[in-house]
């Protein structure tokens, strides 16, 4: 079984050119790419003060290591530190912004700017495109046995 997944594996990270030094021809990396569709996705998300390791390290560091971006380095398994280095690349490419509640300024919320939805669209239309001309050649019953497949694959393997 180890040996055959990691054949897929292989096999699937040349298809899609993971190993690329960057994500579609992009200027992002597919962990910096992951994380702006992330951040996207998370729109508005109100991050409280930290407390606890992670809280210290923010505090000691001036790393701005808000909630949803703990929750981001958690899912995406990624050194808080190493994804707050990503998030202040980000702002200053005006891509992020860290502001503060309205309604309580102990409290941020991290989003990203009209630049970053407009990044992050273009990325996906790319990933969109490429997944799409993989997959043209493929019957109608060849393209639904893929998606029940991959549907298949995730349950076996436990994620939903």
């Amino acid at each position: 079984m180890v040996t055959e997944i990691r054949h897929f594996n292989r096999f699937y990270t040349s298809l899609i050119g993971l190993l690329d030094e960057t994500l579609m021809q992009s200027a992002y990396t597919l962990t910096e790419a992951r994380v702006l569709f992330e951040v996207g996705h998370r729109a508005g998300a109100v991050a409280a003060n930290q407390s606890g390791e992670a809280g210290f390290l923010a505090r000691a560091f001036h790393l701005d290591l808000a909630q949803p971006a703990s929750s981001i380095a958690g899912e995406l398994r990624l050194d808080p530190v190493y994804l707050t280095r990503i998030l202040r690349k980000f702002a200053a490419m005006g891509l992020t912004e860290l502001r503060a509640d309205p309604y309580d300024r102990r409290r941020r919320i991290l989003s990203l700017t009209a630049r970053g939805n407009s990044e992050l669209a273009t990325l996906q239309a790319a990933v969109d495109r490429d997944l799409t001309r993989l997959t043209a050649s493929l019957a109608d019953n060849e393209a639904a046995e893929l998606s029940d497949t991959l549907k298949r694959v995730v349950r076996l393997l436990g994620g939903g």
